[in-house]
């Protein structure tokens, strides 16, 4: 498949950087950003919702266009502010996915609802310039709301360890700090937590999924 030009991912994250606007990336699974992302797969972006106009004008003000976001009709409980519009730049083919908040989709009806208010204060809180190279850095998530997130996503959105997750989460869980990522697994994952660390300290994801799905022993 096709790959975005680096040079063009590079010079909007350079003028975005210089804009001085709030920005978290969500994600960089198999090191995407700058130079490996295909055409078609969007950038996930986390904004302040109290900023959304003043991103907007920065989108359209470097060529991006407004475009209808694929989930719009889709239901939004507890607080998740609904995914309207989505930004693509039709020359180069970069495409951003602006949220509001980490949210995950709930395992009856696929909803989306919010992780747990210690998460998405953590994540601006704790946020870090991850700098790549000399001309290509960006804003993201701390190490330990980064896995914290993986996980809750794999477990609720694709309800699968895909292989680029699992070899992210190996990295991150020898480096972070471990009680950090408990107390917030404890809001999310409540009594399930001791069995989920244990399962991602033995490597052992395959299991995990279903597992989670039988507990009942909150």
């Amino acid at each position: 498949m096709k790959l975005i030009q680096a040079d063009e991912i590079k010079n909007i994250f350079s003028l975005l950087n210089k804009s001085k606007l709030n920005y978290i990336i969500m994600w960089n699974i198999n090191n995407e950003l700058p130079s490996a992302l295909k055409v078609g797969k969007d950038i996930d972006i986390l904004i302040d919702k109290n900023d959304e106009k003043k991103f907007i004008n920065f989108f359209h003000a470097n060529n991006y266009q407004t475009t209808n976001h694929p989930f719009r009709y889709d239901i939004f409980l507890y607080g998740v502010d609904r995914f309207e519009f989505k930004y693509m730049n039709y020359d180069n083919n970069i495409d951003f996915d602006m949220v509001f908040q980490i949210a995950v989709r709930s395992l009856d009806a696929g909803q989306f609802i919010p992780l747990d208010q210690i998460v998405q204060e953590s994540a601006w809180k704790n946020k870090r310039f991850e700098k790549i190279s000399d001309d290509f850095g960006y804003w993201t998530l701390s190490y330990e709301d980064e896995l914290v997130c993986l996980v809750a996503r794999s477990i609720f959105d694709k309800r699968e360890f895909k292989s680029g997750h699992i070899k992210r989460i190996n990295e991150l869980f020898k480096i972070i700090n471990k009680n950090d990522v408990l107390e917030k697994f404890n809001m999310i994952f409540f009594e399930y937590t001791s069995r989920l660390i244990k399962y991602i300290e033995d490597q052992n994801y395959n299991e995990i999924i279903n597992n989670y799905l039988k507990f009942k022993e909150y």
